[in-house]
């Protein structure tokens, strides 16, 4: 899916620096218990850009990078917006590696499980390889990943890869791959792609403004409309407003990594946090120089959605 304007691109769900840190990342909570709670309870947005910020996304302009969709959300022939795809993981350079399965058919062999591996050491997740079954931990259960966290090597069942760890692959949770019709039969959560197609996976949907999310996780936007709840990456003493971050869940709950062209205080090349506002509340929230702006192009909220805002500089 592709953002115009304001959104970074390096929006990361689990960095192959930071990984799924706890309280970080992801697709549930603190543990198997958060990763229970949020798949169990769980885009494209399209139109053209009006005259004026009646956006979010019309507010600035971001450098595109590589994912797993487009979305016509901003006029790309408007000089000030360039299309970005929103993704919560960092996009690997897979250096030619091919995939050989599909972990939506789950296509490998007996005693064999489709997953999303790295392409190279040191990266995270870029390709999708059959792996064996080592388990039949299902969605919410515990899980640990053997020699490293993208290895693709957990006790989860056939259709389930473990996320939620730390560093080492450990202490994670098994959450649910998309079908062959990107649903998710197993929990009825979003199925939301990222990493070059090789994390069709399936995480449950959220209110930025209300942050409802399980205990260690935040609410982050992905995918054109889409909010969900992934791990909150952000480390001691980084991730409030205005400071630096590369990717989306880098940033503490109840912000958004924005393209530092659109704050009005943000020294970062790869982009700041900036708060998520109620567009009725004013600007309270913001650094002076911005406003509360809709995050969504006028009239292309989602139901329920249009009153979610970020303090950006009005464009």
């Amino acid at each position: 899916m592709r953002f115009g304007s304001l959104w970074t691109t390096s929006l990361a769900l689990l960095l192959a620096a930071c990984g799924d840190k706890p309280p970080a990342d992801s697709a549930t909570s603190d543990s198997a218990t958060e990763s229970a709670s949020a798949t169990e309870s769980a885009g494209e947005t399209s139109g053209a850009t009006s005259n004026g910020p009646t956006s979010a996304t019309e507010s600035a302009s971001a450098s595109a990078t590589e994912g797993p969709g487009s979305d016509p959300t901003v006029d790309p022939s408007s000089p000030s917006t360039t299309e970005v795809v929103t993704t919560f993981i960092v996009t690997p350079d897979g250096g030619g590696a091919v995939s050989e399965c599909d972990p939506k058919q789950q296509d490998c062999k007996a005693d064999e499980k489709c997953t999303a591996v790295s392409p190279k050491e040191g990266e995270p997740w870029g390709i999708n390889k059959c792996v064996p079954v080592m388990g039949d931990s299902q969605v919410g259960d515990p899980c640990d990943i053997v020699d490293g966290k993208y290895t693709g090597l957990d006790n989860c069942d056939i259709g389930l890869i473990c996320l939620l760890t730390d560093d080492e692959g450990k202490g994670g949770a098994c959450v649910e791959f998309c079908d062959t019709n990107d649903q998710c039969p197993k929990t009825g959560a979003k199925c939301v792609v990222y990493n070059e197609g090789s994390l069709p996976i399936c995480l449950v949907d959220c209110d930025p403004l209300i942050q409802d999310c399980p205990e260690g996780q935040a609410c982050y936007n992905s995918a054109g409309d889409a909010f969900v709840c992934f791990k909150e990456s952000a480390m001691p003493g980084e991730g409030a407003p205005g400071d630096p971050c590369s990717y989306i869940n880098q940033c503490q709950k109840g912000s958004f990594c924005a393209n530092p062209a659109s704050l009005s205080m943000c020294a970062a090349d790869s982009g700041c946090c900036t708060p998520y506002c109620p567009v009725d509340g004013g600007n309270a929230p913001c650094n002076e120089g911005e406003d509360c702006v809709a995050f969504f192009v006028m009239g292309m909220a989602p139901p329920g959605f249009e009153n979610v805002g970020v303090c950006v500089v009005p464009g």
